[in-house]
């Protein structure tokens, strides 16, 4: 046992010292990636578009310049029996990276690891789930950031993994903070609205700062909203993409046919010829606040005739629209990075 406990020592040392001396591990788990046989975040982004009027158009989205990186942690998503999850990539990986992640490829090179999580059977260990994350982020630095600016983008179990990860990390990874936007995570900060040094933004152009929200299509109940309060004169985080500045703004809908999260509860006429799906000109959202809760409420725009459904929730009353909260704003969420993005490039 000794012996055991010695060699755990001296194998954390070493591996200190490596990081150190700049010999960063490489993380081999991704499910995006530059250079990958294959990328789950490259894919055609052709959409077929439903408008208010019953009609349908498709677009194609040209390939872009993509100056910035996102790195992506997807939700809790694992089947798997077990506390925590483990390194193979399985469906509800795949096709969640392609449903919240893929489309940001349009402005970022994306990268996703894949990382032990904690199970939606519950018993997990958070800090195996996270020292993945971490080992993944570290890797990312040392072998392919160079100096690039970096989009953190995380929904729920992600998102709290990103806000320890911005926790913990040292100043050096504010220069290179485009934005994080954490999701579905309830991220809490105080009068300042201020998370670990780390401003909530306010503008489209302003850059190192938080985007957060839980997505919501009625008031939420009232034991809902808060679970990430934990001291006194704290609140829930809640900036609406489509307009940080405050106020209402129209969002989006963008998701792929195969994963509708509640944004499609039913069936649009005709079967979509592309992977992906948007719906223009059918919501708009604001940010609500009560006490110490905040949500962004998503309200249907009324056109006469409009044939297309309205998102619902798919998990439980008390969650909203928690499973859509990437996929209702996506379209501003894209908007959202490339003028932060463009802001970002202006002052580095």
């Amino acid at each position: 046992m000794r012996l055991r406990a010695a060699l755990l020592v001296a194998g954390v040392a070493l591996v200190a010292a490596a990081a150190a001396a700049g010999d960063v591990p490489h993380w081999n788990v991704w499910l995006c990636r530059p250079g990958l046989n294959v990328n789950y975040c490259n894919t055609d982004l052709s959409t077929t578009v439903f408008w208010p009027d019953g009609t349908n158009s498709t677009i194609k989205i040209n390939d872009a310049k993509t100056p910035i990186d996102c790195f992506y942690v997807y939700p809790t998503v694992s089947l798997e029996r077990r506390g925590n999850a483990d390194l193979k990539i399985q469906t509800e990986e795949k096709t969640t990276a392609i449903a919240q992640a893929a489309r940001f490829s349009q402005v970022c090179r994306v990268f996703a690891p894949v990382y032990r999580q904690t199970t939606i059977y519950g018993g997990g260990d958070h800090e195996l789930a996270y020292q993945d994350v971490l080992a993944a982020w570290r890797d990312y630095l040392a072998h392919w950031n160079n100096g690039r600016g970096v989009v953190l983008i995380g929904h729920s179990q992600g998102a709290g993994m990103l806000e320890q990860l911005i926790k913990e990390q040292d100043a050096s990874m504010r220069k290179l903070l485009v934005s994080a936007l954490l999701l579905g995570g309830d991220v809490s900060v105080g009068g300042d609205e201020r998370f670990a040094g780390v401003p909530a933004c306010h503008s489209l152009s302003q850059t190192g700062c938080i985007v957060a929200y839980s997505s919501w299509n009625r008031t939420p109940p009232g034991d809902a909203g808060e679970q990430g309060v934990a001291k006194p004169g704290q609140h829930v985080l809640c900036v609406n993409p489509a307009a940080p500045a405050g106020g209402s703004g129209p969002v989006t809908p963008i998701f792929p046919w195969f994963l509708p999260e509640g944004i499609l509860p039913g069936l649009l006429k005709p079967q979509p010829s592309t992977t992906w799906v948007a719906l223009p000109e059918l919501y708009t959202a604001r940010c609500v606040r009560a006490g110490a809760r905040s949500w962004l409420l998503i309200t249907r725009i009324q056109h006469a005739g409009d044939p297309r459904p309205s998102a619902q929730p798919i998990l439980s009353p008390s969650m909203g629209l928690h499973a859509a909260d990437i996929n209702i704003a996506l379209g501003a969420l894209i908007t959202l990075v490339r003028s932060e993005t463009a802001a970002y490039l202006a002052h580095h």
